[in-house]
């Protein structure tokens, strides 16, 4: 539920699409676009001039780059979305603690999407904006994970991944929030590149985060958060049981 109290400044040197982006991000209820910049200098003589709950950032500017503002206000106070044309940033953006990563052309319904995901996250949440701030001043520390889908990258948070779900050369994530979202990755990769403490594979087509174990059912399927139900594979079930037990 968006709040009045979420500021928005806008950082892009293109200036179409920082008057479209304005026109986008105002059609939001209870959100209020404080300015814009077309420059690196603008834009930090702007975000010290009003302090904005959230950041719209473009990567490459004429005289810099979207990161050599956020070092310029590290830890900043704000929240970031990155808006670029280059998906190569991305790693980078995610060190820098991105709450989100839009590939231009931008799609008005991401856009807006992520801008309803930070309101309901941390607007005015201010325990959770404290934890936050922490984490961006220590963004290695920060356990985030880079989703490609067919338009769009998606930074999510490894603590709101409920469980992953293969489907053929594709996988489903399932959030903490409801959301599904579907990578055309192999869950191959994502074992690979998730914890082997936080999350267990209990399925050919399963991976499990711990958290959101429930309990174990003795037909053979693990009942998670929110009623979920996943299977646990014959020949995984002790490794399964010995995982949750270590772990519980």
């Amino acid at each position: 539920m968006l709040t009045p109290a979420l500021t928005v400044v806008i950082v892009e040197d293109q200036p179409i699409i920082r008057k479209n982006t304005a026109y986008l991000i105002s059609t939001n209820p209870g959100v209020s676009v404080l300015g814009s910049a077309g420059t690196a200098g603008e834009a930090i003589a702007l975000i010290e001039e009003q302090t904005p709950d959230l950041l719209l950032l473009d990567i490459q500017l004429p005289d810099g780059t979207g990161f050599d503002i956020l070092q310029h206000f590290w830890p900043p106070k704000f929240k970031v979305i990155f808006l670029t044309a280059y998906q190569e940033h991305a790693i980078r953006a995610i060190k820098y603690g991105a709450f989100d990563y839009l590939l231009k052309p931008l799609d008005p319904g991401e856009l807006h999407q992520a801008v309803h995901r930070y309101a309901d996250l941390y607007a005015p949440g201010a325990q959770q904006l404290d934890v936050a701030l922490t984490q961006y001043a220590h963004p290695e520390q920060v356990g985030r994970l880079i989703v490609r889908t067919s338009q769009q990258l998606h930074v999510l948070q490894v603590t709101d991944i409920c469980y992953l779900e293969a489907s053929g050369v594709y996988t489903h994530f399932y959030l903490q929030d409801g959301q599904k979202i579907v990578s055309s990755k192999n869950i191959k990769v994502y074992e690979e590149a998730l914890s082997a403490d936080i999350f267990v594979r209990t399925h050919q087509s399963y991976m499990v985060n711990i958290k959101f174990i429930e309990h174990f059912h003795s037909n053979g399927y693990l009942i998670l958060k929110g009623r979920h139900q996943v299977p646990v594979a014959t020949r995984r079930r002790e490794a399964v049981i010995a995982f949750i037990r270590n772990t519980h």
